[in-house]
């Protein structure tokens, strides 16, 4: 037997919410009731559904209490937990939506325009019910920087694309990115200096630098991003083969712009009927 993943002391105990109204809390130590996995962009996306136990069993009581909470993996086996926090939580409030249980389903989420859309199940005693939850497309975390300009330098990384793209919130702020050998040197022309200062909300967004067509002199040599970001939140780059910003990575359960499992539609996803 290998140990694989579950619950563990990093979880939050039921009464560690905000959300706790007027019932009585437990102590119990939580348990991992079960994970749905899927694949999204370039690694695995994993909701895991933890369990706070149940209360005395009494009428109106709560039973089978999950919060949702989310993970990542790049092999499907290692799983990493940075933020124990409900992703969907459970209510501990009366007659809230989400009283009693909260759960996901299967294929985790889906791709709309800029959104990820996040269905999760209620059920109680007396009611079945779906909800919906949306988050902003790549949303999970960010990269910020007030103020003061603060920098982001990746690890080397080797690509076949051509065209650099962010999921960028500067409307208020400025980025600027460039391009670094393996060993820290800027790249002429993909410098600071030539780069087109990006001052845009947008969870697809062309990096540009003056004097340079593409980075298709770079492919599949070992480079390094540096971003400059001053008053904004940077969610993700990629590099794609075309124009459209496709990325070519994993859509979870799909949406209503792809017919493949993968981002073959880049811009072409945005569009609005």
């Amino acid at each position: 037997m290998v140990p694989w993943t579950g619950a563990d002391f990093l979880d939050l105990l039921r009464n560690s919410g905000a959300d706790t109204g007027s019932i009585s809390n437990l102590n119990k130590q939580p348990e991992l009731y079960n994970l749905d996995a899927v694949a999204y962009e370039s690694l695995m996306l994993g909701l895991f559904n933890i369990f706070h136990g149940n209360d005395d069993g009494t009428p109106g009581s709560q039973e089978h209490m999950n919060d949702v909470t989310l993970g990542f993996s790049r092999d499907g086996f290692h799983w990493y937990r940075p933020d124990r926090r409900a992703f969907l939580p459970v209510s501990q409030r009366r007659g809230y939506w989400n009283w009693t249980n909260v759960q996901s389903v299967g294929g985790g989420c889906l791709v709309v325009g800029d959104k990820l859309y996040f269905y999760a199940t209620r059920r109680s005693p007396d009611r079945r019910t779906t909800g919906l939850a949306t988050l902003r497309r790549d949303g999970f975390a960010s990269r910020d920087a007030g103020t003061q300009t603060g920098t982001l330098v990746t690890r080397p990384v080797v690509f076949q694309g051509r065209h650099l793209f962010v999921n960028l919130d500067a409307d208020t702020g400025e980025m600027r990115v460039e391009i670094l050998s393996r060993g820290g040197q800027p790249i002429a022309p993909f410098t600071r200096e030539n780069c087109l200062p990006l001052q845009v909300n947008s969870t697809l967004q062309a990096v540009r630098w003056q004097g340079a067509e593409d980075l298709s002199q770079l492919a599949g040599e070992p480079v390094r991003f540096r971003f400059h970001i001053q008053q904004g939140s940077l969610y993700s780059f990629w590099i794609s083969p075309d124009a459209s910003g496709a990325s070519h990575g994993y859509v979870g359960a799909g949406g209503p712009s792809f017919t493949r499992p993968t981002d073959m539609a880049g811009k072409k996803a945005y569009r609005r009927e």
